[in-house]
């Protein structure tokens, strides 16, 4: 209906002549059926019909409309024509006549943030519910970045709220050059944004934010003949891993930007349960560690330090970028087969020279889909040996 609604508006606005825009209502028809009729009835005079009612008001509407031009000898406007239709009906009372420039600034008012034209805090909290009820429905992930902009009210402060202003209209602007189509931006207040990303497991959000966050820190924004260097720091919390409710999902997110700001700011940080409700246990093994899906790639040499349910944190020579997938294989006893781990780097911390802390949160859809790959690969050998 909103796609349809706006495929009317479009019509409304580009079109001023009424035969050609009626024309054109009549192919939205053939597309889209009566919805177009309870559609056009709403855009036009603020009623809300359903579809029948709404195709019969309209066709009497066109028909009222030919009837008056007649008898006047000359064309009426469809407007002039709708008014003149409602008077006499008794049921619809208090009808209204709406300019579409008007209608329209109503609905995006109603929608997005005046100053930096991104969709505002009611219509992302009405936008997740709806994406958080089709992940559940299609057993898929879902991701909310919440990322503000460091030291905004000192920037306020020095050069003013216009300053401040100009900052966040290119922050937004900035953040919805490097976001995929298929992500939800809006403005929550302030100097807040948070961001949408369906069918997004969050280590991969991580590696997205990240992207986001270098992005924002390499663009300079003049102020008063002053070149800034703007960063931002944010939290990534996501469906159905950390919260399985609109609202919780929301707060964990802004807990994990809490996180961020205190660890020095300009950074993102993922929302991890407090290890302590887990079981997590020292575990010292020299580990072999290779990125994923490179077959050709080196192997590099390590030693795990702690493992739990969802990940595992070794020692590394060398730093790895946050966000890579990496492969893990640790040996468990000296009579069986290593241990596979699969994940994505999410923290390093380095501690001396060549000595690194990696942080690797586990990603069991891949583990699951090498185990199928193996099986795969096992069967098909098996098959072909027994047809020699």
């Amino acid at each position: 209906m909103k796609s349809l609604k706006k495929s009317i508006l479009n019509c409304r606005i580009n079109i001023n002549d009424d035969d050609i825009f009626i024309d054109e209502l009549n192919k939205l028809v053939k597309k889209n059926g009566a919805d177009t009729y309870r559609a056009v009835i709403q855009i036009l005079t603020d009623h809300d019909l359903d579809s029948e009612e709404a195709k019969k008001n309209w066709i009497e509407i066109i028909t009222h409309r030919e009837n008056i031009s007649s008898a006047l000898g000359r064309k009426v406007s469809l407007m002039t024509a709708i008014s003149d239709y409602w008077g006499p009906k008794k049921y619809l009372k208090d009808h209204k006549i709406v300019k579409i420039s008007v209608y329209e600034k109503a609905i995006k008012e109603s929608t997005h943030d005046n100053l930096t034209g991104l969709f505002n805090k009611g219509y992302f909290r009405n936008t997740l519910n709806q994406h958080l009820s089709l992940a559940k429905r299609n057993n898929t992930d879902l991701s909310v970045l919440f990322l503000d902009i460091d030291d905004f009210k000192e920037i306020n402060d020095t050069f003013g709220h216009h300053s401040g202003d100009l900052i966040l209209k290119e922050v937004a602007h900035m953040i919805k050059q490097e976001l995929r189509t298929s992500d939800i931006v809006a403005r929550f207040g302030g100097d807040e944004f948070v961001i949408l990303m369906p069918n997004t497991y969050k280590a991969d959000a991580l590696v997205l934010s990240e992207r986001l966050r270098k992005a924002i820190k390499q663009n300079t924004i003049k102020i008063k003949d002053k070149s800034l260097q703007i960063t931002v720091s944010g939290g990534v919390a996501g469906y159905p891993v950390d919260a399985r409710k609109a609202e919780t999902l929301l707060n964990l997110a802004d807990n994990a930007l809490y996180r961020a700001k205190g660890a020095g700011k300009n950074n993102i940080s993922l929302f991890i349960e407090d290890n302590r409700r887990f079981l997590r246990i020292k575990f010292n093994r020299t580990i072999q560690v290779k990125h994923l899906g490179f077959n050709h790639t080196r192997t590099l040499s390590g030693t795990s330090k702690d493992i739990a349910i969802g990940g595992i944190l070794f020692e590394n020579k060398e730093s790895l970028p946050i966000g890579t997938k990496i492969q893990v294989s640790i040996p468990v006893t000296e009579d069986s087969e290593p241990l596979l781990l699969i994940g994505t780097v999410v923290r390093v911390e380095a501690f001396g020279p060549n000595k690194f802390d990696i942080g690797m949160i586990l990603s069991f859809k891949e583990m699951e889909k090498t185990a199928k790959d193996e099986i795969s690969k096992f069967l098909i050998q098996q098959s072909d040996e027994k047809g020699r």
